[in-house]
């Protein structure tokens, strides 16, 4: 299975990255806070079918004579949405009720390396043996960083959050592999739509289960919260990046991606007032340098490919 090759992008994908880049990182803090009021399952329920409702009349107007080119498509759509939104705000939101906002932001910071290794499995994008040393590198910082943490309000298990914080990255990263596949085939509104719709019809009859804790009063805040996380997280921050991604080389979107772990350990330490341990600021910048290494690597790979396309047409 190959991908479709992918142009370098343009300025307008590069802004669309960034900003919903700064919408992801900037969310984890919001998130800490609701899943305080809330059960993460109703949370996830809740901005997925608030987020349905919004794209609903778009997608009528817009996208009614959509159909499904191939039973394949289908199927990676549904793919699509089982990594995200379902696996991945569904780890995301068990993982902040174990751990800070500052250290799941911090594990953004391997999302990239995740990205990059699964292009380089999945579709065949070749990678260097320093970058997979890299990516060894970031993940003894991500030990270092979870080992390191002690248990205070924030962070009631650090470790548990974490592990749940890396699964959720590598739904992330799945998601990023199969947009790929989709890249071009469908409106990025029909996409995005899709993906909230069958993570809504999922969780609402999980909401009848009994390790489900439904909200007994109404809390006007976490309201807010919830609907800013439907509508500016999964359906703005979502149709940027899905936007964004299928426009993007693999690589851009991965270096890209390093901003979304400086806005989370920021509006961390800002909006919760958490800290982090000396040993545990270490480990943090083990692990960007090892990612930003890594995307010094991925930037030369690829200006040696490009020379070496020009040299063969010359």
């Amino acid at each position: 299975m190959t991908s479709t090759p992918v142009k370098q992008g343009t300025p307008l994908a590069f802004g669309a990255w960034v900003f919903s880049c700064f919408l992801w990182g900037s969310a984890l803090s919001l998130v800490k806070m609701v899943v305080t009021e809330y059960d993460p399952v109703f949370l996830v329920f809740a901005r997925m079918a608030i987020a349905c409702l919004t794209l609903t009349p778009l997608v009528l107007i817009f996208c009614r004579r959509i159909r499904f080119s191939s039973w394949k498509d289908a199927l990676l759509i549904a793919l699509l949405a089982v990594c995200d939104p379902i696996g991945f705000f569904t780890f995301e939101a068990m993982a902040l009720q174990y751990t800070s906002a500052s250290q799941a932001g911090m594990l953004w910071a391997i999302y990239p390396m995740l990205t990059v290794v699964m292009g380089w499995v999945i579709l065949r994008e070749k990678t260097t043996a320093p970058v997979l040393c890299c990516f060894i590198a970031a993940m003894l910082g991500v030990f270092m960083l979870t080992a390191s943490g002690e248990t205070d309000s924030h962070a009631v298990n650090p470790i548990l959050g974490n592990i749940l914080e890396i699964l959720s990255l590598a739904c992330g990263a799945g998601y990023v592999i199969i947009v790929r596949f989709l890249k071009g085939a469908y409106p990025v509104i029909f996409l995005v739509w899709a993906q909230c719709l069958i993570a809504a019809l999922v969780f609402l009859p999980v909401l009848s289960f009994d390790f489900v804790t439904l909200p007994s009063e109404f809390n006007w805040e976490a309201f807010l919260m919830i609907a800013y996380l439907g509508i500016g997280l999964s359906f703005i921050a979502q149709s940027l990046s899905t936007y964004a991604i299928g426009r993007l080389h693999v690589a851009w979107v991965a270096s890209i991606g390093n901003l979304i772990p400086v806005f989370g350990v920021l509006t961390g330490l800002v909006a919760l007032n958490e800290k982090l341990l000396p040993l545990q600021w270490a480990a943090c910048a083990l692990v960007l340098g090892a990612v930003l290494l890594s995307q010094y690597f991925q930037r030369r790979q690829m200006k040696n490919k490009q020379e070496n396309a020009a040299s063969q047409a010359g």
